[in-house]
């Protein structure tokens, strides 16, 4: 994006905002009246049917009229969803050099800030409980070694790939294929919140837009676009995550698959994945080595068996038989119920301990080995 581009923000961001306009129909605007501004005069001016039908060119029209591009980013920034643009400082780098980047990304949060390197984690909706413990941990270490875990809040992977980020207090962005102000999945409203809080959630859909299923294939080439590598975690023969590595292909980026168990539909896509090639995850130091990000970091350690405090080992005993609240672990451990809430607090992000439906705390397979 050339330089008049930029001084042309407010229009480019007011083109990207009118009714089911698309990338392609931007791109036409743009190159046939030369610049975002002319772009916007055009479409106010009925112009626009050049690349549109005459009905959708109407509505474009209608929707300028009421416009002021101004205006309209100081209201967005009013709301809390501000707004990059091609070539503007925050693009994030990677985004920049994909084949069909967005022309502006409206987002909630703090975009990653340009020397943040990211790392996707995705997979399967339908996870099993070894593939959402598998997402947190290599979630929770990669954050912990400063990545940005990209991911796209669907249930099962995604949602435990953010989660997994949060506990470790690390930095996590969510890339939606709706507005950045539309909670969807519904029942996932609270994790967004905690995301747009400590992290990102962002867009190239301006907010109001609705899931639409179409979306979500374009939805895929952001989380690929914007990191260095992609990590499916769990995926059928049929999984849509597998598209996302498809799109980290064809722009040159690693792949790397958690193996699965062999009966399970829900490992056969990622088994196939490192049976073509992709990098298999062992560890997370597999993932940094092959991305020549070891040497930087410094991975902090999980807890160790001798680091295990007595009334910690005693809260994981009293998990041994199944699943327990926290009122009752306080009682089988001999804890009063906020200490053995802290207790809990620190092994989650540790990762010996797992929050499940209703409260109640279960040991991880990383718990069992110790």
């Amino acid at each position: 994006m050339g330089h008049c581009f930029l001084e042309e923000k407010a229009e480019l961001v007011a083109l990207c905002s009118l009714p089911g306009i698309t990338r392609r129909q931007i791109g036409e605007l743009l190159t046939l009246f030369g610049s975002p501004a002319g772009a916007w005069d055009a479409v106010r001016g009925g112009y626009s049917s050049c690349v549109s039908s005459g009905d959708r060119s109407s509505d474009w029209q209608a929707r300028s009229l009421d416009l002021d591009p101004e205006r309209h980013i100081k209201f967005l920034e009013a709301r809390g969803i501000p707004t990059v643009v091609r070539g503007e400082r925050g693009y994030p780098r990677l985004l920049e050099e994909i084949n069909d980047p967005p022309f502006s990304i409206f987002y909630r949060g703090r975009l990653p800030d340009q020397g943040i390197k990211c790392i996707a984690v995705v997979g399967s909706r339908k996870a099993t409980q070894y593939g959402i413990e598998a997402a947190e941990w290599i979630a929770r270490a990669l954050a912990r070694a400063g990545l940005c875990v990209v991911s796209g809040a669907a249930y099962g992977i995604d949602s435990a790939a953010h989660r997994g980020a949060l506990m470790a207090s690390g930095l996590t962005a969510a890339v939606l294929g709706c507005g950045p102000d539309v909670v969807y999945p519904r029942s996932n409203g609270g994790l967004l919140s905690d995301i747009a809080l400590k992290g990102c959630i962002l867009s190239e859909y301006p907010p109001g837009i609705k899931p639409l299923k179409y979306h979500f294939p374009a939805r895929n080439r952001l989380i690929a676009g914007m990191s260095l590598g992609v990590v499916v975690v769990e995926a059928s023969a049929t999984s849509g995550a597998l598209l996302t590595t498809d799109f980290a292909l064809s722009e040159g980026r690693e792949v790397f698959a958690v193996p699965g168990q062999v009966f399970s539909k829900n490992s056969e896509g990622t088994n196939a994945l490192i049976r073509n090639g992709a990098g298999l995850v062992g560890s997370v130091e597999d993932i940094l080595e092959e991305l020549d990000v070891a040497g930087e970091i410094t991975l902090p350690l999980e807890i160790a068996p001798e680091q295990l405090t007595a009334e910690e080992r005693k809260s994981l005993d009293a998990l041994a038989a199944g699943p327990r609240d926290a009122m009752e672990i306080a009682g089988k451990a001999g804890l009063a119920v906020g200490e053995a809430l802290s207790l809990l607090s620190r092994m989650e992000v540790a990762g010996l301990v797992r929050r499940g439906p209703g409260g109640r705390y279960h040991l991880t397979s990383q718990s069992t080995r110790k």
